[in-house]
C-alpha cells in the first residue's frame, strides 16, 4: 500500500513540496536555539505516493510510477528533527514504513505508531512540556478524519506549527446537496471537522416561501469550496494565538478543489509570527518557481 495521490500530479508534487520546503527552512531557522523539534505526520502512509500505472511494452506489464511521500521527506531534512513521530491507522501502511525507514540515517529518531490520529495527535498534545519544545505538524487526511478537537490540542500547545490538507471539496462541498439540504448522517460530520463554529449559517442561506399552507422555509446552498476553506480559516484564526497564513492553496484536478493547503502557527511571540511567515511565503515561493504560479 502507499500513500494516496487526491488530485493531479502537479497538485500532489505542490502539496509535498510546499511541505519539504517548509521543513528544510524550520530545522535550519531552529538549529542554533535551543528548542528540541518534533515533527508529527497524523496520516503517514508508506512514505511513496502513486503518480501514475503506466504500461512497459518491453516488460509487458504494468510499472508504477511513485513519488517520495512527506515521511520520506521529513526525514532527509538536514539539520534532522529531533523526534519523528508517524502515525497512521492501518498496520500494514506502518509496517512498509518502518520497513522503508530502519536502516536510514535518521531511523533512531523515528516512532511508529498504528493509530487514529486524533487520539494520537490529542495525547501527544496533551503529555508533552512544550516550553522547551517546538514542532510542525502535517495532517493530510483522505477526508473528514481530522476532528476538531485535535485543532484544538494542536493550538493550545502554542508551540506548533499545522500544515492542513482542508478536504473543501471532497468532505463539506459534496456533503450539502445543491438543494441546500444536508443528509442527517453527513451532519455530524461536518460538525466534527468545524466544532462548535456554525458552519450551517456560513453555508446554507433560509429562504421563505409562501403558499395555500402558509410559509414554508427552505435552505439555499451558498458554499463552495472556496469559502469551504475561507471559514475554516476563521475557524483557525479563532484558537491558533500565532496565526493562520490568508493564502488558500487550491489543490485537485477538477474545477471545484478537492483540498485546500492549510497553514497556521501558535507561538504568537512578534518573532515567532515573523518567522512563520517569512518561512511559510518562501517555501511558497519556491514551489511556485519549480511549478509555476496557481492563478
Amino acid at each position: 500500500m502507499v500513500q494516496k495521490q487526491f488530485g493531479s500530479a502537479d497538485s500532489t508534487g505542490r502539496k509535498l513540496n510546499v511541505i519539504g520546503e517548509y521543513l528544510s527552512m524550520y530545522q535550519r531557522a531552529l538549529s542554533n536555539t535551543a528548542f528540541r523539534t518534533l515533527y508529527i505526520d497524523g496520516f503517514a502512509g508508506t512514505g511513496e505516493v502513486p503518480l501514475a500505472e503506466i504500461k512497459d511494452d518491453l516488460l509487458d506489464e504494468e510499472v508504477r510510477t511513485v513519488i517520495a511521500g512527506s515521511a520520506d521527506r521529513a526525514l532527509k531534512v538536514d539539520p534532522p528533527f529531533g523526534c519523528y513521530i508517524f502515525i497512521d491507522k492501518r498496520k500494514d501502511c506502518i509496517e512498509a514504513l518502518k520497513a522503508k525507514f530502519d536502516d536510514s540515517q535518521n531511523a533512531e529518531r523515528a516512532a511508529y505508531v498504528v493509530g487514529d490520529a486524533n487520539e494520537q495527535i490529542q495525547g501527544i498534545c496533551r503529555a508533552e512540556q512544550w516550553r522547551s519544545q517546538r514542532g510542525v505538524v502535517l495532517l493530510d487526511p483522505f477526508g473528514s478524519q481530522v476532528h476538531w478537537e485535535t485543532i484544538e490540542a494542536i493550538a493550545a500547545t502554542e508551540a506548533l506549527d499545522l500544515w492542513y490538507l482542508f478536504p473543501a471539496g471532497l468532505s463539506v462541498f459534496r456533503q450539502i446537496s445543491s438543494d441546500g439540504k444536508v443528509d442527517p448522517t453527513h451532519a455530524p460530520s461536518l460538525t466534527r471537522i468545524y466544532g462548535p463554529n456554525k458552519w450551517q449559517s456560513a453555508f446554507l442561506k433560509p429562504s421563505t416561501q409562501g403558499d395555500l399552507f402558509g410559509d414554508t422555509v427552505s435552505h439555499e446552498k451558498v458554499v463552495t469550496p472556496e469559502s469551504a476553506a475561507q471559514f475554516m480559516i476563521e475557524c483557525l484564526r479563532s484558537v491558533f494565538k500565532g496565526g493562520v497564513m490568508d493564502e488558500m492553496i487550491p489543490l485537485g484536478k477538477h474545477a471545484y478543489p478537492s483540498y485546500y493547503l492549510l497553514f497556521a502557527w501558535g507561538n504568537a511571540s512578534p518573532k515567532a509570527t515573523a518567522l512563520a511567515n517569512r518561512l511559510s511565503k518562501a517555501a511558497l515561493k519556491a514551489t511556485d518557481r519549480k511549478y509555476g504560479r496557481i492563478v
